[in-house]
């Protein structure tokens, strides 16, 4: 990765940089945030002036890296570690050393990733350049879809065809039938051809 030039063409909903002179900031909030949403890149070393970025550099990564692999896999501090060993690394840019951790987006069975004890209060999202704390709503949208079987699959039993909307049935129907003009549904009720398909 080339940190120069990624500095220079950033996109801050994917990116959050820390100067991380005086240890480990807090990034937390962020990893919670990309991790429930589309993921991104933090770089420790990095120094944000006036929305332009600065390579710093850090005196003790490998010190970072075990703070930082120490607070992932304490259950306390943070629900999820979603990273392996090729997610956080050591990049050298004009001789100085920056952390730089890449957080994918959560498989839905490990969201909402939050930090501390409580899902509810920290669970966070990004949005342009921010962490913002999920809602409740989102929060509860999260926990639903961990199932293996997610609400959408679902079938539902005893219900009447006017739960259905009618167009979408009549385009799907027509569509079917483009494509398979002489096969035997075609003829059939609407409720018959529901039956079926």
């Amino acid at each position: 990765m080339d940190i120069k030039t990624l500095i220079k063409n950033y996109e801050s909903a994917t990116l959050e940089c820390k100067k991380a002179a005086g240890g480990l900031p807090n990034i937390w909030e962020t990893y919670s945030a990309f991790a429930n949403t589309n993921g991104g890149k933090i770089l420790l070393g990095v120094e944000e002036i006036d929305k332009e970025l600065f390579i710093r550099g850090v005196p003790a990564p490998q010190d970072l890296i075990k703070m930082i692999w120490d607070t992932l896999n304490n259950p306390q501090k943070v629900s999820v570690n979603i990273l392996s060993d090729r997610h956080i690394y050591v990049e050298n840019t004009d001789g100085m050393d920056v952390v730089v951790i890449e957080v994918p987006r959560a498989d839905r069975h490990d969201k909402p990733v939050y930090i501390g004890s409580d899902c509810f209060t920290g669970s966070f999202r990004r949005n342009y350049e921010g962490d913002y704390r999920c809602t409740k709503p989102e929060v509860k949208n999260m926990l639903r879809d961990q199932g293996d079987i997610i609400q959408d699959s679902k079938i539902l039993a005893n219900m009447s065809l006017d739960v259905f909307d009618k167009e979408s049935i009549r385009r799907y129907r027509m569509r079917f039938s483009n494509l398979k003009p002489n096969h035997v549904w075609n003829p059939l009720s609407q409720e018959e051809f529901c039956n079926q398909a």
